[in-house]
Formats: C-alpha cells, sequence, structure tokens
C-alpha cells in the first residue's frame, strides 16, 4: 500500500512539475496500479508455496520424532529433482 501512494504522489508531482497531460498521468498511473497487483499476485503465491513447504517439513519431522520415540529410525526422503 505504501508503493501505491508513492506512486500517486509521485505521478501528482511529475504532472505539476512537468506540465504532463491528464492522460499521459493516467496512462502511467494506470500501469503502475496493474504493476503493483501483479506483483502482489507474485508475492501471494510465493508465500503459499512457503506455507507448504514449512507445512511438509513440520510434517516429516513429526512422523520422525513419533518412528524414534517408537524406537524405529526412519529416513529422510531425498530432494526431488
Amino acid at each position: 500500500m505504501e508503493r501505491l501512494g508513492l506512486g500517486i504522489i509521485i505521478g501528482v508531482g511529475l504532472a505539476s512539475l512537468t506540465r504532463i497531460t491528464r492522460p499521459t498521468v493516467k496512462r502511467a498511473m494506470r500501469l503502475g496500479f496493474v504493476a503493483f497487483e501483479a506483483v502482489k499476485g507474485a508475492l501471494g503465491e510465493g508465500r503459499e508455496r512457503l506455507a507448504d513447504l514449512v507445512a511438509e517439513v513440520k510434517d516429516e519431522m513429526a512422523r520422525q520424532q513419533q518412528s524414534a520415540d517408537a524406537g524405529v529410525r526412519v529416513e529422510m526422503e531425498p530432494p526431488a529433482r
């Protein structure tokens, strides 16, 4: 959200400093919004993948602990390629 506000401030500042026409400023702002949404979507997807990875590791650790408590040795799976 901070970047969005910064984009708006920059857009307004550019318009007043360089006398850019209104349609040009609107086009630049529109591109900024589109870019912001794309970045937000990519970050959300990355966060989801990280959460899945954390859940997998916790599950493996819990299974390993249960096996250790039962006196059985469990080998970790090799990383997928």
